[in-house]
C-alpha cells in the first residue's frame, strides 16, 4: 500500500483540498499585492507574469483542477484590480484574452508533467519496496534456519508489505473460504505451496500481489525447497556415513573381544581334557574358564544395552527406589578383586523416582570402571541431597583422566589414548561408561566427570528430586559405612 511523503519531491498523494483552496486564495492574494508594489517601476500589462507562479506551483502539488481554478482567479484578481477599468470585471483589450488563455495553459501543462512525474514516482518506489520485500524474504526463507519457522516470519512481513491484517504461507495445497483468498505457488507446473490472504483486499494491491509479489515468492520458496531437500540429503549421507563408521568400529572391536575369551575357554577346555594335569592345575583351569565365560557373558549384555538404547527400546520404568540399595546391589555384582569400596551416604536420603534396574546397570559399570583403575586403593561411593537435587559421587583414587579424554571417555568402544594419565583399558570393552551416560539420561539424570592427572577420578551423577504427595514425608534408613 502507497503511502504519502514528503509531496516536495512529487511522492504520495496530493495534499488535502481544503488545504489546497487556502493556498490558492493566499498565493493570488499575494500576487496581487506584489503586481501592486511593482506598478511604479513596470509596466501593468508585462507584471501578469507574476501569477504565473501561483498557477504553476498549484498545480504541481494540487493537479489540474486547482490548477485551473487558480489561473481562473488570478485572471479576475488581474482583471479586476489591476486592468483599466479597475474595479469592473471589464476585459478592454484583447492582450488580456492572451493572459488569461497563458494561465490556463500554464496550469494545464504543469500539472499533467506533475501528474506524470507523480505517477512515475509512485511506480519507482512500489518496485523498490517489492526488491526490498523479495531481499528479505529471500534471507528469511534461504537463511539456513528451520524453514517452518522461516515461513511464519516470511508471513507476516508479506501481510506488512500488502497492508494486510495477517498473511499464510503454507506448504501445502489449501482452500480458500470467505475470509480467505487461496493463491496457488507453483514450480513449474506442480504446485509447491498456497498463499492466504485476507479477501477483502483493495483490488490494486490484490493485482499487484499477483502479478509482482508471487512470481518472486514462487522463485524464492522453490530454491528453499530445494536447499532444505539438498540439506537433508546430506544429513542423511552424514548419517550413514557416520553409522558404517560405527559399525566397522563395533565388528572391530566386538571380533576381538569375542575372540579372546572364547579362544581361552576353547584352550582350556582342551587342557582339561589332559590326563597330566595336577588337581591344582585342573582348578586354576576350570577358574579360568569360568572368569573368561563370565567376561564374555558381560560384554554381550553390554552390547544387548547399547543395541537397546540406541534403537531406542530401553524405555526406562519408574518407580520409587532407594539409591543406596541401588548402589549396594552394583556393587555387589562386581567381579570382586583386591578392591574394597566405601560407602558414605546421608542419612534420610529421599527416594527416587527412577528405574532402578537400568540404574543399578549404570552405577555397576561406574563402580567396575573405578575398580579397573583404583589400584588396589579404596572407591568411595557417597550421596546426598544437595539444591534440590540427589548427588551421586564415584570416586577413585587411580591415575586420573587428562582434560582433553573427558567427553571422548563417554564415546562407544573407546578405551583411552595413552596419551593422558590413566593408560587404554585393554581389558575393558570401551561400553561401560557409554551405557552408564545413556542410562542415567534416559532415567532424567546427569552425569559429570572431575579428574586431574594423578589426582583420581570422580564420576558425579545427579538426580532432581519428584517426590509424589503420599511419599513426600517417607525417608529411607539410615545407612552407614562398609
Amino acid at each position: 500500500m502507497r503511502r504519502g511523503v514528503d509531496p516536495i519531491l512529487l511522492r504520495g498523494g496530493r495534499p488535502a483540498l481544503r488545504v489546497g483552496l487556502i493556498a490558492a486564495t493566499l498565493s493570488v492574494a499575494g500576487a496581487t499585492g506584489i503586481v501592486y508594489a511593482l506598478k511604479p517601476v513596470a509596466p501593468v500589462d508585462s507584471l501578469g507574469v507574476v501569477y504565473v507562479l501561483p498557477v504553476l506551483v498549484l498545480s504541481i502539488y494540487w493537479g489540474l483542477g486547482l490548477g485551473l481554478l487558480t489561473a481562473l482567479l488570478s485572471a479576475a484578481a488581474f482583471n479586476f484590480f489591476h486592468l483599466p477599468p479597475v474595479g469592473r470585471f471589464t476585459i478592454a483589450d484583447s492582450r488580456d484574452w492572451v493572459g488569461l488563455l497563458t494561465f490556463l495553459g500554464v496550469a494545464l501543462a504543469a500539472s499533467s508533467i506533475a501528474e506524470l512525474a507523480r505517477t512515475r514516482t509512485a511506480e519507482a518506489i512500489d518496485r523498490r519496496r517489492e526488491a526490498d520485500l523479495a531481499v528479505e524474504l529471500a534471507r528469511l526463507l534461504l537463511g539456513g534456519g528451520v524453514l517452518h519457522d522461516a515461513l511464519a516470519l516470511a508471513s507476516r512481513r508479506l501481510a506488512e508489505a500488502i497492508g494486510a491484517a495477517s498473511a499464510s504461507i503454507e506448504l501445502s495445497s489449501v482452500e480458500g473460504d470467505a475470509r480467505r483468498t487461496a493463491i496457488a505457488l507453483h514450480e513449474e507446473a506442480a504446485q509447491i505451496g498456497t498463499l492466504l490472504v485476507p479477501a477483502d483486499l483493495q483490488t490494486a494491491e490484490a493485482e499487484r500481489l499477483q502479478t509482482r509479489i508471487v512470481p518472486a515468492l514462487e522463485s524464492i520458496l522453490a530454491a528453499a525447497l530445494a536447499r532444505e531437500r539438498l540439506q537433508a540429503e546430506v544429513v542423511e549421507t552424514a548419517s550413514l556415513r557416520r553409522s558404517d563408521e560405527i559399525k566397522t568400529a563395533v565388528l572391530r572391536s566386538v571380533s576381538h573381544d569375542l575372540r579372546t575369551p572364547v579362544t581361552a575357554i576353547r584352550a582350556g577346555g582342551s587342557a582339561l581334557r589332559s590326563r597330566g594335569l595336577s588337581e591344582h592345575e585342573r582348578d586354576e583351569v576350570e577358574l579360568g574358564i569360568i572368569a573368561d565365560a563370565t567376561r564374555l557373558s558381560q560384554l554381550i549384555e553390554k552390547l544387548l544395552d547399547l543395541s537397546r538404547l540406541q534403537s531406542g527400546t530401553a524405555e526406562p520404568h519408574p518407580t520409587w527406589c532407594a539409591i543406596d540399595e541401588v548402589l549396594r546391589e552394583a556393587v555387589a555384582h562386581v567381579e570382586p578383586d583386591s578392591t574394597t569400596f566405601s560407602f558414605a551416604l546421608d542419612r534420610d536420603l529421599p527416594l527416587l523416582r527412577a528405574d532402578p534396574t537400568q540404574l543399578e546397570r549404570a552405577f555397576g559399570n561406574l563402580v567396575e570402571n573405578a575398580a579397573r583403575y583404583a589400584s588396589g586403593k579404596p572407591v568411595s561411593l557417597r550421596a546426598r541431597v544437595v539444591a534440590g537435587r540427589l548427588l551421586v559421587r564415584i570416586v577413585d583414587q587411580g591415575p586420573g583422566i587428562a582434560p582433553s579424554e573427558h567427553e571422548r571417555i563417554f564415546t562407544p568402544f573407546y578405551r583411552g589414548s595413552g596419551t593422558g594419565s590413566r593408560p587404554p583399558d585393554e581389558r575393558g570393552s570401551g561400553l561401560g561408561l557409554t551405557i552408564a551416560k545413556q542410562f542415567i539420561e534416559a532415567n532424567g539424570g546427569r552425569i559429570a566427570v572431575e579428574s586431574l592427572p594423578g589426582q583420581g577420578t570422580s564420576f558425579v551423577v545427579s538426580f532432581p528430586l519428584e517426590l509424589a504427595a503420599d511419599d513426600a514425608a517417607l525417608a529411607h534408613s539410615p545407612a552407614g559405612a562398609s
